[in-house]
């Protein structure tokens, strides 16, 4: 769905960028006044904003906690340019950024007998979220200090995995004066939340925090197929647990310990969609599989701080995630995955990056995944078999970055990243046309650069440039109707950028932009062919040349004391330049799945009195197709959602407040696919129907 006029518009938010500069230039004659700076993490040390080359938005503490009516991570991302999040929850809901699918290059079962991993790095706390948690999970907001969203390839911080980018989320750690809040609230669609967290000292010494959430809803979609199937609980269930130690002792000044258990439950329908008229929300499908997962694990976090202003890092991390597919009758795909995950890395950070000289951090990444894999599947003249798989993945990387500022106003950074990774997977898949086993083993490595020249035009406004290449490993998928497998090779990409980060207006007025073109060689994309029998036909190709390009305008404006504006555009240009001996279905000049040509966003927080405030916020998205074949029966149309929030607090440790997601009920298609259970209809997820809701908070 090319845009004729993408060129002009993308020239002209150039322009509007150019402007802003020059108006930069001109209002640093002024007084202004310093707001507190925002810090940022998710690219292995600590700077500002605008010590940021890559394209980024960051959600504050403050920014969460306004926000009522959103419930988890996903829903607050769906507001950044440039990031669709095409299903509110469930299959194909990963956000996609700049045109790259976060759920990475196989869906549905060919993910399941290919061991996939995400495109995307979505980080809680140091810990990359599984395949399955990013896309059937439910990443809660409570108790979340930030949130990071990167833009293009992160290979180069985060690892293999992030070719697309990254989602750093942050949640708060124990505090030495106490700290106690609690909510509930309730919508529509039998919405039910309650959470809490408690946080204060053990001893002068060490601190404790623990959060819990738990949050329900009905399904919004109605089963109406006579005879319809369904062994699981269609409706949406999760629970979030956290507890966290906090050890700073006297007796070593600069070192610091936190130890960190966690745990997560979620229930959830696959594909939480409807059959045309869409609008009716209903579905004549005539089963729905659910997905249950529990996530259990724990990290310990070290850091010192020398003499000499050098800090170390280390973090070791282990999880244990159990994946549970429901299917009605059970060899209709019933699975189950059993995977542990550790991971260590050590950083050693160094200078200080606002002063003339060298500055910057080296560091090293060690990550093994060990899971087990069931699968029940019926053929073609409803056999039942059973397909096991053992699938090991060996990570390692060596890092680094060094920033060096001279003539008091240049920074020139060069990082560099060394990624080995291995990936072995070895089982049989059983499902009536012979067995086909596997025995995969390949070793992918990558030396991964990135260079960025940054100037200061003024003590407002810094400009620069960067390049970066980022990689994908690859790996196999099954076509379950050709009876094969398909080997597909790493994706790798190189990507330049323009970049400005300007404050005008006294610092009243913050604006952030970055223009990008990426250029993918061998890029990774998912050939969807169609229903054939009891099967589905999909697997993973690789094309040969494949290129984005486009704008990111993030702008906040502090109208008065108690009146902040916030607006977001994104523009994106996607193509599939050469297929090569990729498979049909895929034709040089399509577009990239999910990438719509522009998004917008709007907002404004009004506190209307001390104890009284009221917000909205809107989104708009152009049309986009579901596909890499670009279908026209799987093309979506824009959509436009609008939020509202209200807050009341008679007292300064009790709060009332009341939402309205999705005003005027828009139940716009956002993703279609064919439905697998029975084919011959298309189902579409939707935007997630008008929700009314209010809750109550208290804290001491």
């Amino acid at each position: 769905m090319k845009s004729n006029s993408l060129y002009n518009h993308l020239t002209g938010g150039c322009a509007v960028l150019a402007l802003a500069v020059s108006a930069g230039s001109a209002s640093a004659q002024e007084n202004v006044t310093v707001l507190e700076t925002i810090t940022v993490s998710g690219e292995n040390l600590e700077r500002s904003v605008r010590q940021t080359a890559s394209s980024i938005a960051v959600m504050t503490d403050d920014d969460i906690q306004r926000r009522f009516g959103d419930e988890s991570v996903l829903e607050a991302v769906s507001r950044v340019p440039n990031v669709t999040v095409p299903a509110e929850g469930g299959l194909l809901s990963a956000p996609t950024i700049r045109g790259q699918a976060s759920e990475g290059p196989n869906s549905g079962a060919t993910a399941f007998f290919s061991g996939t991993t995400p495109r995307t790095a979505v980080e809680v706390d140091g810990r990359t979220l599984n395949f399955n948690e990013l896309i059937f999970g439910f990443s809660s907001l409570w108790d979340v200090e930030s949130i990071e969203v990167y833009r293009g390839p992160q290979t180069i911080s985060q690892g293999a995995n992030s070719i697309a980018g990254a989602v750093i989320i942050d949640t708060k750690d124990p505090t030495f004066e106490p700290e106690f809040r609690a909510q509930t609230q309730y919508g529509s669609y039998d919405r039910f939340g309650a959470a809490m967290v408690a946080s204060g000292p053990l001893s002068d010494q060490v601190a404790g925090r623990v959060a819990i959430d738990y949050n329900r809803r009905d399904t919004f979609i109605d089963y109406v197929a006579p005879g319809f199937q369904s062994d699981g609980d269609l409706d949406l269930d999760s629970f979030n647990g956290r507890g966290k130690l906090l050890f700073v002792p006297d007796a070593l000044p600069g070192f610091e310990a936190k130890i960190t258990g966690f745990y997560s439950y979620n229930n959830r329908p696959t594909f939480e969609a409807a059959s045309p008229p869409y609008d009716d929300l209903d579905n004549i499908t005539p089963s729905n599989p659910t997905y249950e997962n529990n996530v259990g694990g724990g990290m310990i976090d070290i850091s010192y701080l020398f003499d000499n202003g050098m800090k170390f890092y280390n973090e070791l991390q282990y999880n244990r995630a159990e994946t549970d597919r429901t299917a009605t009758p059970a060899e209709n795909g019933s699975a189950s995955i059993e995977a542990d995950n550790v991971s260590n890395e050590t950083r050693l950070i160094f200078g200080d990056p606002d002063v003339n000289g060298a500055s910057g951090v080296v560091g090293a990444y060690l990550g093994y995944t060990a899971s087990a894999d069931e699968l029940s599947l019926t053929d073609r003249l409803g056999n039942a078999f059973v397909s096991n798989f053992d699938d090991d993945k060996q990570n390692m990387s060596i890092f680094g970055e060094v920033n060096y500022r001279f003539l008091d106003r240049w920074v020139a950074s060069g990082s560099l990243r060394y990624q080995h990774d291995r990936i072995q997977r070895e089982g049989l898949a059983t499902f009536g046309r012979g067995e086909r086993p596997l025995d995969y083993d390949e070793t992918f490595d990558a030396l991964l650069p990135k260079l960025s020249l940054a100037y200061d035009l003024t003590e407002d406004v810094t400009v620069g440039a960067l390049v970066s290449r980022g990689y994908n490993p690859g790996g196999v998928s099954l076509d379950l109707v050709g009876n094969q497998y398909y080997l597909y090779d790493e994706e790798t990409v190189w990507n330049y950028e323009l970049f400005a980060r300007t404050s005008l207006l006294d610092d009243r007025l913050r604006i952030n932009a970055n223009v990008f073109y990426s250029d993918f060689e061998d890029a990774q994309r998912y050939v969807e062919v169609g229903q054939v029998g009891p099967f589905f036909q999909s697997y993973t190709v690789n094309v040969e040349d494949a290129r984005s390009y486009g704008l990111e305008v993030g702008a906040e404006y502090d109208v008065r004391s108690d009146l902040r504006v916030q607006a977001g555009l994104g523009l994106l240009s996607t193509e599939i330049k050469e297929i090569g001996a990729a498979a049909a279905g895929i034709s040089e000049g399509n577009d990239f799945s999910r990438a719509p040509n522009y998004t917008l966003s709007f907002g404004f927080d009004w506190d209307i009195r001390e104890n009284l405030s009221f917000g909205a916020s809107l989104r708009h998205s152009d049309g986009y197709f579901s596909d890499d074949a670009n279908s026209d029966d799987l093309a979506v149309g824009s959509y436009t959602v609008v939020d509202l929030r209200a807050a009341f607090s008679p007292q300064d440790n009790f709060k009332a407040f009341a939402y309205v997601n999705n005003l005027f009920d828009d139940r716009s298609a956002t993703l279609k696919r064919q439905n697998r259970a029975s084919g011959g209809f298309v189902e579409a997820s939707i935007v997630q129907p008008r929700e009314i809701g209010a809750g109550l908070q208290v804290s001491f």
